[in-house]
């Protein structure tokens, strides 16, 4: 038990007098001897700007209901984490808190009618985690079109590298390689102030051919140096409809000597088009030439089988939605499951996208799943670091 429990203000939102009344008695015997109450959303709504660490919210209540208090909640200038109480179904649950999370609001887990003293003890040492003090956030600007032209013809692209092992013995197989952007004054930016702003002007083409060259020179580096890593990169639908995409893969595959079995083309599994044979064309045409080729974000599109089917896919990427948290997710945990057993059965290597503690390393064992990739691995860092990082672990 944490001593920091006892400094939590906590309220608890639900229209059964006995329900609170008994939540309360757990938090006290837990040290925890800040708690109050509201019967519904709208005398919830009365107290928020009372300063509460953590709200445990009923979902099917009268007058204002756990899911339209959500729209308050999100809306509201202090946001507290918020623990759902609810005797509806985990599927409704976890839809719940999935919707709470893309509205903002912070949510620690859910607890089933009646209350579990365990399960309650072990979502508040999430809660200390959740209310430690936080750097402060920012939006990052998107750059102009101006600023993306100059920075391609200086130089600008910087490029960070997040490692995939091998789920099983955690040995390193291969890196992803991701964008990083360095301006004049030397600040370093994430794709999100240049990848949208490629798209729309037409210089996406022209990015990712500077980004690709520059994993390939690295890949040879690395290949020189005794270090056969695969290289994961990006790609978005409009570049591969370019009719000299092979042409300009290939030339910088042989100008930087990189092995094409060592490089993984990726792709967006929800950005695939309906009219996709120049697509596929363009991928089938580099997997002749040896490279491996990826469906990224697995899960999130709508045409997932037939785009298995007609891709020559060496490998899946599940989306990180259906493995951080699967364990406590029946619906994502199922996806998952069905989604590495899909891949076993064509004979292709999957991997699954943000890893995050050892339970969804656990989960990712049992299921049998042959990569991963997150932050429990390894956070993206710059190439010199991913040698040390590598030798560190006797790779």
């Amino acid at each position: 038990m944490s001593n920091e429990w006892k400094s939590l203000k906590i309220l608890i939102v639900d229209d059964d007098s006995f329900q609170r009344s008994i939540v309360t008695k757990v938090l006290n015997l837990l040290g925890v001897t800040q708690v109050a109450s509201a019967a519904d959303g709208h005398a919830a709504e009365l107290r928020l700007a009372e300063g509460w660490d953590l709200l445990i919210l009923d979902l099917n209540m009268p007058g204002m209901d756990g899911i339209e208090f959500l729209n308050v909640l999100a809306d509201h200038a202090l946001n507290p984490a918020l623990i759902f109480f609810s005797g509806e179904d985990l599927r409704l649950l976890e839809v719940a808190e999935d919707l709470a999370r893309d509205l903002g609001v912070r949510v620690i887990g859910s607890i089933s009618k009646p209350i579990d003293r365990s399960k309650i003890e072990a979502l508040l040492d999430r809660v200390e985690l959740k209310t430690a003090p936080q750097a402060k956030s920012f939006t990052q600007s998107e750059l102009s079109e101006a600023e993306i032209r100059d920075g391609l013809a200086a130089g600008a692209i910087r490029l960070v590298y997040q490692p995939k092992v091998d789920a099983v013995s955690l040995d390193m197989v291969g890196v992803e390689a991701l964008l990083r952007w360095e301006t004049p004054e030397g600040e370093l930016l994430g794709p999100g102030a240049v990848v949208p702003v490629a798209e729309r002007t037409g210089l996406m083409f022209e990015l990712t051919q500077a980004i690709f060259a520059s994993a390939m020179v690295q890949l040879s580096q690395w290949c020189q140096e005794g270090y056969r890593w695969k290289v994961s990169c990006n790609f978005s639908v409009s570049d591969l409809t370019e009719s000299s995409i092979v042409r300009v893969l290939e030339g910088a595959l042989k100008a930087s000597g990189a092995p094409a079995e060592l490089v993984i083309l990726e792709v967006t599994e929800s950005k695939l088009p309906e009219d996709v044979s120049r697509v596929m064309s363009s991928l089938t045409r580099m997997r002749l030439k040896g490279c491996g080729i990826s469906i990224d974000d697995f899960g999130t599109g709508f045409s997932s089988m037939e785009q298995l089917r007609r891709f020559p896919f060496t490998e899946l990427k599940i989306d990180r939605a259906f493995v951080n948290g699967a364990h406590d997710k029946p619906s994502a945990k199922a996806i998952f499951e069905s989604s590495v057993d899909l891949a076993r059965r064509l004979g292709i290597s999957s991997v699954a996208e943000g890893v995050e503690d050892e339970t969804d390393l656990t989960l990712c064992r049992s299921l049998g799943v042959d990569l991963i990739q997150g932050f429990y691995i390894a956070k993206p860092m710059f190439s010199e670091a991913v040698v040390e990082w590598a030798v560190a672990r006797g790779h």
